[in-house]
């Protein structure tokens, strides 16, 4: 069955403003991982720095944690400043911290500027999510969730791009790609109409606040799960082509984009889907299309095959994150939806952190097959998860 919410409708959103948010979503991942062309180049220039080559890996690596800082605490602070205004000073805050980097000479200094953006950044796609999933009608809310994860796959790959264009003039210019926060941040600032960050959908009044917001511990694992899955399998999957003597990079790269390519056809289709299937049937199917690629995958050396599950493993890849914020959201009532989903998208940034020690051990001691296989079986066991916590997801009354 579709999405269910509430009989009150959110206030909408033009259209203007949901494709500015939308917009949002490539600059999460820029912030995270679109430093890594220029790693090499900025240790080069501070080899003389004690440590340099640990903390230019700090100032990617060290995003995870701050991520998570910024995204825990958004929510309490929406509910006092609004979240159209504390959503605009954190893109300007993640617009300086990363540009402003052009103009640092001090390794340790862009190290803490890296970890201020990495907060901005975890606090800004909390509330982005917030308004899109508050803000705009529930027939129309999975269909942007799913351009949302379209949005950000596809728009990382350019803006990846173009941060190695830049690095061409000097490490330095890569920076300057945050700057585009800038126009995202003005262009939401101008299309909400006036007051909307006052609306009490919002920031409720003393009388609509719940006597206490209790952490969602059921959503949170369900955002462990869906990020580490979303983020690890790409990790091993190169080390598995390279065992089996398939490891050039064009061959990894054509594995890797034809995945993608399945992804976001679900991504883009979320809503069509979500009209014919329930939160929890997506998930079982999402989980179930992961473990069935990587267990193909990992089952044979015929690359003909390998690309086929690989496919089938796009396939549920593409469901699991916008169909882990819709079922968060029809769980969750409008006013302390911000918080919930602060929550959420720590679990989404701590999955990673929680799993990927796991898969090194199986590496290690096993190979890539295994590090592979322990994903597969995480992903049967998240099926099970759903059918037994499948309560976590009843729709609010």
């Amino acid at each position: 069955m579709p999405s269910t919410e509430p009989a009150k409708q959110p206030q909408n959103l033009p259209l203007i403003t949901c494709i500015a948010l939308c917009g949002m979503a490539p600059l999460a991942g820029l912030s995270v991982s679109g430093i890594a062309p220029l790693m090499p180049q900025i240790s080069a220039e501070f080899a003389n720095t004690p440590n340099a080559d640990v903390l230019v890996r700090l100032m990617m690596s060290g995003l995870s944690a701050a991520t998570i800082i910024g995204a825990l605490g958004t929510g309490v602070m929406a509910a006092r400043v609004g979240t159209t205004r504390l959503l605009l000073l954190l893109l300007a805050a993640y617009a300086v911290t990363g540009a402003g980097i052009y103009f640092l000479d001090n390794l340790y200094v862009m190290v803490a500027a890296r970890l201020l953006q990495g907060v901005a950044n975890g606090g800004a796609g909390v509330l982005a999510l917030a308004l899109l999933t508050t803000r705009i009608p529930v027939e129309r809310r999975d269909s942007w969730l799913g351009f949302f994860s379209v949005t950000g796959a596809a728009g990382f790959l350019v803006l990846i791009m173009a941060v190695g264009a830049l690095a061409q003039f000097g490490w330095r210019y890569g920076f300057l790609i945050f700057l585009l926060a800038v126009p995202v941040a003005l262009l939401i600032g101008f299309t909400l109409r006036g007051g909307d960050d006052e609306a009490p959908d919002d920031v409720p009044s003393q009388e609509q606040k719940p006597r206490g917001f209790r952490i969602p511990w059921g959503m949170v694992l369900f955002g462990v799960l869906c990020g580490g899955l979303s983020t690890t399998t790409s990790m091993y999957v190169p080390y598995y082509l390279a065992d089996i003597g398939q490891g050039s990079p064009d061959t990894v790269a054509m594995v890797l984009m034809i995945g993608g390519g399945t992804s976001a056809l679900t991504a883009f289709s979320f809503g069509w889907i979500r009209s014919r299937f329930s939160a929890i049937q997506t998930f079982v199917y999402a989980f179930a299309l992961i473990a069935a690629g990587l267990l193909v995958v990992a089952a044979t050396g015929a690359m003909a095959v390998i690309v086929v599950g690989w496919a089938v493993y796009g396939l549920g890849l593409g469901l699991i994150m916008p169909n882990l914020f819709s079922a968060c959201a029809g769980a969750t009532p409008p006013h302390v939806r911000a918080q919930m989903l602060g929550f959420v998208r720590s679990g989404v940034y701590g999955g990673p952190l929680l799993i990927q020690p796991v898969l090194e051990a199986a590496l290690g001691r096993f190979g890539a097959f295994a590090a592979l296989a322990a994903i597969a079986c995480l992903s049967v066991i998240s099926v099970v998860l759903t059918i037994t916590l499948r309560k976590v997801f009843d729709p609010v009354e």
